[in-house]
């Protein structure tokens, strides 16, 4: 019954490892000529703190300098580290996948921030980020961004299970309007007269025919009033006052018909301008002792 037990565990024995190893940098001498010493300690310890952070191992210079002999100190520290060739020299001595640099280049405007990843397997550039102008006392917070920057596309390039998920946005939708329909145009157009229009005119025309019965019986009460063809003074009042009632009679006769002749007149006249426009003209009729008046009130077109 042991048998089964002692297979399986030597199965799993003979299992690979399921995650990789670490990636190791070298924190290699950094670019920082004419800057003060106690100023290159700090940005290499503060870069080589970030590191670990990120879950690097780091191999420092001092320690590098420990493992190896005063000529070998000599060649592999002391090689110019723009050549591909002395950064592969690095990364073998101290057993590194990466060669990390730091540059620092002090301006009167400020200090210029970098720091460049090298691969040891062939000494060519992985990352790097600048930042210019950057205050002494804002180094370590430019070092930061730098080590933020550099390290995951390293990872993504050396140790690609080990480099952080960046989770893409996802794009917002904009809402899709619907098509907006122009709004036709509504032009203003010309009416001709109503139907109706003449209806005025003919009850002017009837009101005109009954002022003229009006006035001529007018006219024959004063003329015979005038000759004095009544019998008694009593005849005579009546045919004064049958006269001055048919005068008056005659001119709201007259008015009436007028102001029915005018208002069809203003009708076919106004007919043809546009609806828009407000008409502010319309007919007037007044009757006095004295006669009567018609007339139009308003602004003509």
């Amino acid at each position: 019954m042991f048998l089964p037990l002692l297979a399986t565990l030597a199965v799993l024995g003979q299992a690979p490892a399921s995650s990789e190893a670490p990636l190791t940098v070298l924190i290699a001498p950094p670019e920082a000529a004419g800057v003060p010493s106690h100023i290159i300690s700090f940005a290499q310890e503060h870069v080589a703190e970030q590191l670990k952070t990120q879950g690097l191992q780091v191999v420092l210079t001092s320690d590098l300098s420990q493992l190896l002999s005063p000529a070998q100190r000599k060649s592999v520290l002391g090689c110019n580290r723009l050549e591909p060739a002395c950064r592969i020299t690095l990364g073998e001595a101290a057993e590194a996948d990466v060669v990390m640099i730091t540059e620092l280049v002090q301006f009167l405007s400020g200090y210029r921030v970098g720091l460049k990843a090298y691969a040891t397997r062939d000494g060519e550039l992985l990352a790097e980020h600048y930042e210019p102008g950057v205050r002494e006392d804002l180094l370590l917070d430019a070092l930061t961004r730098a080590s933020e920057r550099v390290v995951p596309p390293v990872l993504q390039a050396l140790r690609p299970t080990q480099a952080p998920i960046v989770e893409t946005p996802l794009p917002e939708l904009t809402p899709v309007q619907p098509p907006t329909q122009p709004k036709p145009e509504l032009t203003a157009t010309r009416s001709g007269p109503p139907g109706w229009a003449w209806v005025p005119a003919a009850g002017g025309a009837v009101m005109l025919g009954v002022g003229t019965v009006f006035l001529v019986k007018a006219g024959q009460d004063y003329q015979e009033l005038k000759d004095q063809k009544f019998e008694d003074l009593e005849r005579g009042a009546q045919l004064k006052e049958s006269g001055q009632r048919a005068q008056n009679l005659s001119r709201i006769a007259y008015a009436v018909g007028a102001a029915g002749v005018v208002t069809s007149g203003l009708i076919y006249l106004l007919s043809g301008k546009d609806k828009k426009e407000a008409v502010e003209v319309r007919p007037t009729a007044s009757v006095g002792n004295g006669g009567g008046m018609v007339g139009l009130v308003g602004t003509l077109p």
